[in-house]
């Protein structure tokens, strides 16, 4: 999937983004600037990553997310080949 986006307001930005990081269980205005930085010099990438991170699935661990400048090259696609074996349920009595 790509998504492209023009930044026209990096404080209203910064802002959504920090609202999303201080509304994790847990965290702390401190942590929210260690990762976005601050509202006078944020981190765009990070805070467009904050705001479209995808949300948890049930039995799944996100491994990777990355956001991509402007100019950066995108890795190549990759093919997940699943498990051709039949899934073996237990019988209930």
């Amino acid at each position: 999937m790509t998504l492209t986006l023009t930044v026209e307001d990096a404080r209203a930005l910064w802002a959504a983004a920090a609202d999303r990081g201080l509304a994790a269980p847990g965290a702390t205005l401190a942590d929210v600037l260690d990762t976005i930085g601050p509202r006078e010099d944020p981190s765009i990438a990070d805070c467009i990553a904050m705001l479209t991170a995808p949300a948890a699935l049930p039995g799944c661990a996100l491994e990777a997310y990355e956001i991509a400048e402007a100019g950066d090259e995108l890795p190549p696609m990759q093919i997940i080949k699943l498990p051709t074996q039949p899934i073996l349920r237990a019988a209930h009595a």
